[in-house]
């Protein structure tokens, strides 16, 4: 499919401490058969070779304060940044799979007036556990979706699902729910995912535009993550009264997992994949509780500890 070729397209990618990922992901890029007019990189402070590695391709380089970094204000700044009908944002770690990374997603959003943003299919990296490898399964399949808001009652939360290590959102869709939101602990992306799916656009999920992402999660950080989504959640109630309630997909999720390690018999793995569920459930419910979590902790808890300092 072609893109048409008066689109205005941006790839915006913050940046910290990414000297071990710039010339792998950089390569990737520049060897798309589409690539973006424009690549602007946010780099908060990086005291490693980030700055000095990025001298070397065609790309604008903002820097801002580390203690100002936000997930949804610093991509809201990045688009007030440049001119574009379409923006592209992508984490260091996201590597594309294949030359074709970049176009499969952008054509397939700019091909239908319906979707307001997309987001392409992640797969496990060579690195990846079972179990990174196993999420990566779970939550990027083989066949593309298009959702919408009337899909709520089939995919649950899931519905409003998108992931800004690798989406892409139209600018005229973007600014119809208000930009990305300041201030958010997380999940920026599944906020703005559900305010376009409210405003009637859809979501597409665009399976043949693929990256290499994933992440071996210890117990400590997967509880910091969960706590960090419930304690979203618990401030955007309206999101989950929305969407339904994730209890039916955590459990669907543990269920598939272990049928999978089961099924790869790999059993040795059944206790720790038991655990690593009820670590996540069970910061999760702490996170929406976190209103009798004292501020000490809550600060350690947090994946973005600048939004209690914020709070």
């Amino acid at each position: 499919m072609q893109i048409d070729t008066h689109l205005k397209i941006a790839l915006i990618i913050p940046v910290l401490n990414a000297e071990n990922y710039i010339p792998e992901l950089f390569t990737a890029i520049f060897q798309q058969n589409y690539l973006p007019q424009q690549i602007l990189v946010l780099d908060s402070e990086s005291n490693d070779k980030t700055r000095d590695l990025l001298s070397a391709y065609p790309v604008k380089v903002h820097t801002i304060r580390r203690q100002d970094f936000d997930h949804g204000g610093t991509r809201r700044l990045a688009t007030e940044m440049v001119d574009a009908d379409i923006y592209i944002f992508m984490t260091q770690d996201a590597i594309p799979a294949n030359p074709d990374t970049f176009r499969h997603l952008v054509s397939a959003l700019a091909a239908t007036d319906q979707a307001g943003c997309a987001y392409g299919r992640q797969l496990p990296k060579k690195d990846a556990n079972l179990l990174g490898a196993y999420d990566r399964l779970f939550n990027y399949p083989a066949n593309s979706q298009l959702r919408f808001y009337a899909d709520r009652d089939k995919y649950g939360i899931k519905t409003c699902f998108i992931s800004n290590s690798f989406a892409a959102y139209k600018k005229q869709a973007l600014q119809a729910v208000g930009g990305f939101p300041a201030k958010l602990i997380s999940s920026e992306d599944a906020y703005v995912g559900a305010k376009m799916l409210l405003q009637g656009y859809g979501i597409y999920y665009v399976a043949e535009s693929q990256v290499y992402h994933s992440h071996n999660m210890p117990l400590l950080e997967k509880f910091h993550r969960y706590f960090s989504i419930g304690v979203f959640h618990g401030k955007e109630s309206w999101l989950i009264q929305a969407f339904a309630g994730t209890t039916s997909e955590g459990l669907r999720y543990l269920f598939t997992q272990l049928r999978y390690l089961v099924k790869n018999k790999r059993l040795l793995w059944l206790p720790y994949a038991v655990l690593s569920t009820g670590v996540s459930y069970f910061a999760y419910q702490l996170g929406l509780r976190e209103r009798w979590v004292p501020l000490v902790l809550k600060k350690r808890w947090g994946v973005n500890k600048k939004y209690w300092r914020a709070g």
